[in-house]
């Protein structure tokens, strides 16, 4: 075991014990504490973007280039993320990135970037500008999303991309939410390219695995909605845009009447369907809360390829998939910085405590975005 994961876990501790609150104040200041020490430990800046939910960033001096990008959240996620990940297991995603970065060369260590998010499904809007405004110093060849992931399989997951997610806020109680959806849920579809022939073969193989299609249909919220099996289920699952209408149980003049949730895929930018929506509205008041755009990456893109790498020597090689299932800030990455997000998942025993890791078993995860790393300087 490196000397300095103890170290890293000894001062990580205090954050990770933290249980889940309902107002996250407490969290914060603990996760403003901890990543002080680290950007000292690791000779990077720390900046905060203020507000109720803090992000912070740890950045290189602003005369070197980013040689790797991390992104990672420091509360729990609004919505599910199993079997994506670990329900809980956001802060020890975050306490292993930084101790891999702790491990890796003193030259690549002080080029490297961190984004540390409230969390990964909601606050895009303030995740975009924040991005876009730091975008010189956040911009690095390859950028990565770890996560703990709740098993090991045989072959590790890689997502040439991922779904997207508007959310769109209707003030008007004399508007119909649900033929507002049904019409931009058409449109979509209509504008929609689908697979390309790589998606084709990728969907095929996968098709044929029991594995594959059983992860699949754990990440579906009602798997009888989507008709088919093998390819015909993934394809609609991870190609075809969805809408839902969610009311709230008791109205207020002061907020939305209704909420408009479209998952979207290509050709549908958050931006182009709130204007959409709003000309089928009329002069209802519509406002857009959430705006996570479709994404895609290049299977030669470095951190793909670095990914690929890795899993040649923790796994039995990749599993390829076109894009991840379920909703992903890779999108925001991709638009703001011109640079992917590539999602890792490092699995861990059931056995593990998220919140009282051993320090054996933080150590491998620590290995693991120490790998990143290492292969991602392979690609450069």
């Amino acid at each position: 075991m490196s000397t300095q994961t103890p170290d890293y876990l000894q001062n990580f501790q205090a954050l990770l014990s933290m249980p889940r609150e309902t107002l996250p104040q407490l969290t914060a200041a603990e996760t403003r504490k901890t990543l002080r020490w680290a950007s000292e430990a690791l000779g990077l800046e720390l900046i905060e973007i203020e507000g109720a939910t803090p992000t912070f960033l740890l950045l290189p001096e602003p005369t070197l280039e980013p040689a790797v990008t991390f992104f990672a959240t420091w509360h729990a996620e609004v919505l599910q993320v199993e079997p994506a990940a670990v329900e809980g297991a956001e802060r020890l995603a975050l306490s292993a990135t930084l101790a891999g970065l702790g491990r890796v060369e003193p030259g690549v260590k002080a080029r490297a970037a961190v984004v540390v998010a409230p969390g990964a499904t909601q606050g895009s809007l303030v995740l975009a500008k924040t991005l876009r405004e730091h975008r010189a110093r956040l911009r690095a060849p390859a950028a990565f999303w770890p996560r703990i992931a709740p098993r090991a399989p045989r072959r590790r997951r890689i997502f040439l991309g991922s779904r997207g997610r508007v959310v769109l806020g209707i003030w008007e109680s004399g508007v119909n939410p649900y033929r507002i959806r049904d019409k931009l849920v058409e449109e979509l579809k209509a504008d929609a390219y689908g697979p390309r022939p790589l998606d084709f073969e990728l969907l095929h193989k996968l098709g044929q695995s029991r594995d594959a299609l059983d992860f699949l249909e754990e990440t579906l919220e009602d798997p009888g909605a989507l008709p088919g099996e093998g390819e015909a289920l993934l394809t609609r699952a991870l190609f075809e845009p969805r809408g839902h209408v969610v009311k709230p149980q008791v109205s207020h003049p002061d907020r939305p009447q209704a909420w408009l949730i479209l998952d979207v895929t290509e050709n549908a930018t958050p931006h182009e369907l709130l204007e959409r929506a709003k000309s089928l509205a009329g002069d209802a008041k519509i406002e857009m809360a959430e705006g996570f755009p479709w994404d895609r990456i290049s299977i030669h893109h470095a951190s793909i390829q670095a990914e690929i790498k890795l899993s040649k020597t923790v796994s039995e090689g990749p599993e390829i998939w076109p894009s991840a299932p379920w909703l992903t800030p890779g999108g925001v990455f991709t638009r703001a910085l011109g640079t992917p997000l590539a999602e890792w998942g490092i699995p861990v025993h059931p056995g593990v405590a998220m919140r009282f890791p051993k320090p054996e078993e933080f150590e491998s995860l620590v290995m693991e975005i120490e790998g990143l790393v290492g292969k991602a300087g392979e690609e450069a």
